[in-house]
């Protein structure tokens, strides 16, 4: 087996050959931290608050001026819409996407600039996937349910896995957070590899079963007629609905081992129901279409008993659940993973309180260096750390349209703190896209969904707000404070990752 690698693309001011890695990143992370901490009352402010609390005042007085003079310039002109307004418009994003700054702005602000650029893990890929030894085309019969975004990924992540499979003489995947199977399905019928398809929810599980029965009947694999040998030559898929702790999964590998043909549902009481039919809601699968010997039917047969974990935008505390089992499950030799969500990280808030007996488990920080340091970023923090403001500039229409959404949301907040017709921050939810064609529209819509009467904000007073507070530039306000905050979101991502880059050197993993 070859030497285990963690890969993470390290600012060029902390990359080294030297054995001392593990200095170096620990540098790198104090750094980090210092600097994250140095702007943490930016980075906790709640955009919803900004009338509220007043919160323009939290960026550096020296910074507001510069801002403010050109603010002044399009009140003065009234030259909403122009280019003008435009141009500052686009220099925003710009500043998000590429870290630009004009020559004439404070030195304290051009630095914090630079030190997101320099500090945050870079995005470009530290291993060039193109060029894997099992790159391989998707046939199109796989394909049922992926858009292209998802295909994108799919192919990319499928080719590594397969790789490094192939590279450590594994043959057998477990895919948690599998969703829909679409990576399980191209590991399996594309790269011929045996999955363990896993995910907490039912329903997710029934629905990959539908997808599974459609492309292994297009494929063919459910003829009879098709002889030992090239039945042996195509992967195997198998699903499971179950929340996966280092005990339960391996019992999983225990049963899947077993060669079983049916989906296995956890029970609490039991520990596991074959029961395809009540798993199964599917109208065009059926037991008896489940019994043809399939791929899906076949005994894992295999040489060895290592495997390897894998997840693509594994949610929350998934990815640490992860990382935990590769640590101390000896059977797993490899894990492959896409994170997504921080917010939902179980952050433990024993350190925002300084009570550090409390060994409560949380998925951050994993790492003794984080525990000890008592690092805590809260919830907000986490969803700035899910910021990726690179893209900004390939999404300009949806990002100046998210600037306008922070503004309403701010200001229908201020509204209703006001008139006293809220004590707390209520939560809003989905709205639809019509419901922002104005402001008077949200307004509308927003209090239908928090069940407040639609007469406690008139027509005539939503627009009055609007009007009054886009003349006098706080809108443009909400525009800067927002692409500063989120300058910090990769420093925070980062500081994530690094959480777990040290939690497995801490447990000698290279």
């Amino acid at each position: 087996m070859s030497t285990q690698r963690i890969f993470l693309p390290f600012p060029l001011k902390y990359q080294t050959n030297s054995c001392n890695k593990i200095d170096n990143i620990i540098s790198y992370t104090e750094d980090l931290i210092n600097f994250c901490k140095q702007y943490n009352s930016l980075a906790e402010a709640h955009i919803v608050d900004f009338f509220i609390n007043d919160t323009w005042e939290i960026i550096p007085k020296e910074w507001r001026d510069v801002f403010e003079v050109e603010l002044e310039n399009i009140i003065r002109e009234n030259n909403y819409g122009s280019n003008k307004e435009r141009n500052f418009v686009n220099k925003m994003i710009r500043l998000a996407s590429f870290h630009e700054y004009e020559e004439d702005w404070p030195e304290s602000l051009k630095k914090f600039i630079r030190d997101t650029k320099e500090l945050m893990l870079s995005r470009d890929i530290s291993v060039d996937v193109r060029r894997m030894e099992c790159e391989k085309s998707i046939d199109k019969r796989i394909l049922p349910g992926m858009n292209e975004k998802k295909l994108h990924e799919v192919k990319i992540l499928s080719n590594l896995i397969a790789s490094l499979a192939k590279e450590n003489k594994i043959n057998s995947i477990i895919d948690l957070g599998a969703g829909q199977g679409y990576l399980s399905r191209v590991l399996a019928y594309t790269h011929n590899l045996c999955v363990c398809a896993i995910d907490a929810s039912n329903v997710q599980t029934c629905g990959a079963q539908k997808y599974q029965f459609r492309t292994e009947k297009s494929l063919g694999f459910l003829r009879k007629d098709k002889n030992e040998e090239e039945r042996k030559r195509n992967g195997c898929l198998n699903h499971v609905t179950q929340h996966v702790t280092s005990e339960t999964l391996t019992s999983l590998i225990t049963e899947w081992n077993k060669g079983s043909n049916k989906h296995i549902e956890a029970n609490e009481n039991t520990g596991y129901v074959r029961d395809v039919e009540a798993a199964t809601n599917a109208k065009d699968v059926k037991e008896k279409d489940l019994e043809v010997e399939t791929c899906s039917n076949k005994q894992v047969e295999q040489d060895d008993d290592n495997y390897l974990i894998c997840g693509l935008h594994s949610c929350g505390q998934l990815s640490s659940t992860m990382l935990d089992l590769f640590i101390k499950n000896e059977k797993i030799k490899c894990v492959t993973n896409v994170g997504c969500c921080y917010h939902l990280l179980d952050e433990n808030e024993i350190f925002e309180h300084g009570n550090s007996n409390d060994e409560k488990y949380s998925s951050f920080p994993l790492s003794k260096f984080f525990k000890e340091k008592k690092f805590y970023m809260g919830s907000t923090i986490r969803h700035l750390a899910c910021q990726v403001p690179s893209r900004w500039s390939n999404q300009q229409e949806s990002s100046i349209n998210a600037f306008e959404h922070h503004f309403y949301r701010a200001l229908l907040q201020y509204i209703l703190f006001k008139k006293e017709l809220i004590k707390d921050t209520p939560r809003i939810g989905k709205l639809r896209r019509r419901d922002f064609t104005s402001f008077s529209a949200y307004c509308a819509a927003a209090l239908k969904k928090l069940s407040l009467p639609l007469n406690c904000i008139t027509q005539v007073e939503s627009e009055h707000y609007y009007h009054e507070y886009k003349k006098n530039g706080f809108m443009h306000k909400i525009i800067i404070f927002w692409t500063l905050r989120a300058l910090l979101g990769p420093c925070f991502e980062s500081i994530i990752l690094l959480d777990k880059c040290l939690y497995l050197f801490e447990y000698s993993i290279p």
